[in-house]
C-alpha cells in the first residue's frame, strides 16, 4: 500500500497555494470541492487529450493550447478563478467521493 501525503484544501485560497506550490497531491474537501469538481469535469481528461494530439498528428497540441488561451482572454471570472483554472490543467482527477476529490499532478504519473 503506498501512503502519500496531499495538501487539503477547503477554500479557493487554500487551493491557490497549493497550486502555486504545485503540491504532488491536492485533496479538496467540503462544499468547495463541487466547484473544483466543476472546473475539472470541464476540462478535458488526459484520455481525451491525448487521442486528440495523436490523431490530429501534432498541430492539434498547438491548437488546443491556443484555444485555451482564446477563452482564458474573454473570460469574466476574476483573477483569482482564472489562476486557479488554468494551474489546475497541471493536475488530473485521482479519486472523487460524495465529500472530496483528490487531485494529482501529472508529472507524478510519468
Amino acid at each position: 500500500m503506498t501512503v502519500f501525503a496531499a495538501y487539503e484544501a477547503h477554500n479557493s485560497k487554500e487551493l491557490l497555494a497549493g497550486l502555486e506550490e504545485k503540491a504532488d497531491y491536492i485533496l479538496i474537501k467540503g462544499d468547495y470541492f463541487k466547484e473544483v469538481k466543476k472546473i475539472m469535469d470541464a476540462h478535458l481528461s488526459e484520455c481525451e487529450r491525448l487521442s486528440l494530439e495523436v490523431g490530429g498528428g501534432g498541430p492539434m497540441t498547438v491548437l488546443i493550447y491556443a484555444i485555451d488561451k482564446v477563452l482564458d482572454l474573454f473570460s469574466n471570472e476574476d483573477k483569482t478563478d482564472k489562476t486557479i483554472n488554468q494551474k489546475l490543467k497541471l493536475y488530473k482527477v485521482k479519486k472523487i467521493t460524495d465529500q472530496d476529490i483528490l487531485l494529482s499532478l501529472r508529472q507524478v504519473d510519468y
